[in-house]
């Protein structure tokens, strides 16, 4: 009994999933026919992207790694600052935001603000004992870049830039660790220092890079060698010159408008 139920109701199943089909095959003819009408009357969508409406100017947001150092001189009598000459280059960051401004056809000004860190560090290691010693000098900055870009290309774009950036040090980060003799090890407070250095300085910087954009939007990789034209400590009882100096990799998304 169940067997007949199941075949007479497998059998209404294939009937009416024939009789669908064959509905369906005259309705799409004449749905076809419709369609085609329509799409003859109905207006062709475009695409309204063009890129001889956009303005020219660019809001750039980026990030960036640099190699960071100093050129240093003790010129103390006693040699007060010996120790700073083993100190060692380190890596440091920062970000950026931006507009570009077009002068000409390949010619534009590149203004915005910036905050980042420049430093340098020092390692020593007992060669008796488990006992070592090292620190981090770390310069928080704030900036404003006043640079000149020549660019060519269009959605793939090659460029070089060169300017300066007044800066601001806001504070000198010195973060301090050590192992005694038995090897074990101390992390002292970082301590925020604001008032051995010279507060206001001048950046040099230069480099290349390259932008690909997708209609509106693009992302940016360049190259930037940075130099600080001021001594960061000018002011100073025991005698030192110190410029700061880095060379950096960015990374960053333009919107142009």
């Amino acid at each position: 009994m169940r067997n007949y139920i199941f075949l007479k109701t497998t059998f209404f199943i294939f009937v009416l999933f024939v009789f669908q089909t064959g509905f369906a095959q005259i309705s799409g003819g004449e749905m076809d026919k419709k369609d085609k009408k329509d799409k003859q009357e109905r207006p062709q969508r475009v695409n309204t992207f063009n890129k001889d409406s956009l303005s020219g100017t660019v809001y750039h947001v980026s990030g960036f790694m640099q190699y960071a150092y100093r050129s240093f001189e003790d010129q103390s009598v006693y040699d007060v600052h010996v120790n700073k000459n083993d100190e060692i280059p380190m890596y440091t960051g920062g970000v950026s935001l931006g507009i570009l401004m077009p002068l000409t056809n390949h010619l534009s000004v590149d203004a915005g603000i910036t905050f980042f860190g420049h430093g340098e560090a020092y390692d020593y290691s007992a060669a008796d004992s488990d006992s070592t010693f090292s620190y981090t000098n770390v310069y928080m900055q704030v900036g404003i870049p006043l640079k000149l870009r020549y660019t060519v290309g269009d959605d793939i774009q090659f460029f070089g830039f060169a300017g300066i950036t007044p800066i601001n040090i806001l504070s000198r980060r010195y973060d301090v660790a050590y192992r005694v003799a038995d090897g074990e090890p101390f992390d002292l407070p970082i301590a925020s220092i604001k008032d051995d250095f010279t507060q206001i300085n001048v950046m040099a910087s230069g480099g290349i890079g390259m932008n690909y954009y997708f209609k509106t939007m693009g992302i940016s990789l360049s190259a930037e060698y940075r130099r600080h034209l001021g001594n960061t400590y000018s002011v100073d009882t025991f005698k030192r010159v110190h410029h700061m100096y880095g060379i950096g990799l960015r990374l960053g998304l333009n919107f142009r408008i």
